[in-house]
């Protein structure tokens, strides 16, 4: 039977939605095709089979910009699980986001395998991580902290800005697909309490979800914390071990555990779930974000998916060429060149 994939239209988003609340529960559906999301479809006669959704994102990559096809809402209706849909939907979607420019794909997986068989690699972890509050009440010098107001969002996008450009792999929450950028700093939150090094510059943030009831079972959910120095990051910590007394457990989720579990005075923490961040590299050019050391010089060539290249290390830039070889010794799989690209890096 023939298989065609086609892009969705909005007017036929009705009809397919339930396969969207099937496939991830009542109400969690994803949104229809729009500005900067694109919704396809794989018919095989006249059924849809499988659905995917690809989000113009960036991603930082250290100072640069990366653009970057995030991947949701992955269907298939569970008659037609296992009729190898996925790879004609992937070719066709990710061949379109080639075509505007993405270098990269994220996505975080139900089933890793399926995607490592499509050339995605995991590169970070995001953990809800279960810790005693009153650990939370930690030494050190602490920056001053307050609670944020509606005014004080553009100073937590610069924070946040600051903070993703010292990594490899987060997003740059901006951009067509993010048309309200202080929704990710404020859906489900209680409060945003800021921390500032100097008066009137915020170096963090902890945004936060105080939950219902008090005493035993209640707890303090932190949907996202970030500083940009020790001092923020103890101001913080020791605001959320406030509550300490009504809420006994605290639920901070984090890419970057390691960066406050050492200021912890004992080791009580526990990951309590999961999501594995998994990136595919769609362009060798992604490696020209990266920025070496300025006195390292070298040249690497290598083999990816049949195509020679040289990659060039000069003067605090990288440069990736084809050439006619494909007899370098050093042949990458996808794995390998997304392992090359992000090393043990985190994301969010």
């Amino acid at each position: 039977m023939t298989t065609r994939v086609s892009p969705l239209d909005v007017i036929d988003w009705a009809s397919v939605k339930p396969f969207w609340i099937e496939a991830f529960g009542a109400g969690d559906d994803e949104s229809p095709p729009g500005p900067g999301r694109h919704v396809w479809r794989v018919d095989s006669g006249d059924e849809v089979v499988a659905l995917g959704v690809d989000r113009e994102f960036e991603t930082w990559l250290g100072e640069q910009r990366v653009p970057t096809a995030g991947i949701a809402g992955i269907t298939v209706p569970a008659e037609h699980r296992g009729g190898g849909y996925l790879r004609p939907l992937f070719e066709t979607l990710l061949g379109a986001a080639r075509e505007r420019g993405a270098l990269l794909s994220g996505l975080y997986p139900t089933s890793s395998g399926i995607y490592r068989s499509l050339g995605y690699a995991p590169v970070a972890h995001l953990d809800d991580v279960a810790v005693p509050t009153h650990l939370l009440e930690v030494r050190g010098d602490a920056a001053d902290v307050r609670r944020a107001s509606p005014e004080d969002l553009p100073a937590i996008a610069a924070a946040y800005a600051a903070w993703a450009r010292q990594h490899r792999g987060p997003l740059t929450r901006d951009g067509i697909s993010f048309p309200d950028p202080a929704k990710a700093f404020t859906d489900s939150t209680t409060g945003v309490t800021l921390a500032e090094s100097s008066p009137g510059q915020v170096t963090g943030y902890a945004a936060w979800d105080r939950g219902k009831g008090y005493g035993t079972g209640a707890v303090l959910t932190v949907r996202e914390l970030v500083a940009l120095d020790r001092p923020s990051l103890v101001g913080l910590l020791r605001t959320l071990g406030s509550f300490a007394s009504v809420t006994p457990t605290t639920v901070i989720r984090t890419s970057t555990p390691d960066d406050w579990t050492g200021l912890l005075r004992s080791d009580d923490s526990r990951v309590q779930s999961r999501s594995t961040y998994m990136v595919k590299v769609l362009d060798v050019a992604a490696f020209r974000a990266l920025s070496p050391a300025p006195a390292l010089t070298a040249e690497l060539p290598f083999t990816w998916q049949g195509q020679g290249y040289m990659a060039s290390v000069a003067g605090g830039q990288v440069d990736v060429a084809a050439t006619a070889s494909t007899t370098a010794s050093r042949e990458l799989d996808d794995t390998a060149i997304v392992q090359t690209l992000f090393g043990a890096s985190d994301s969010r």
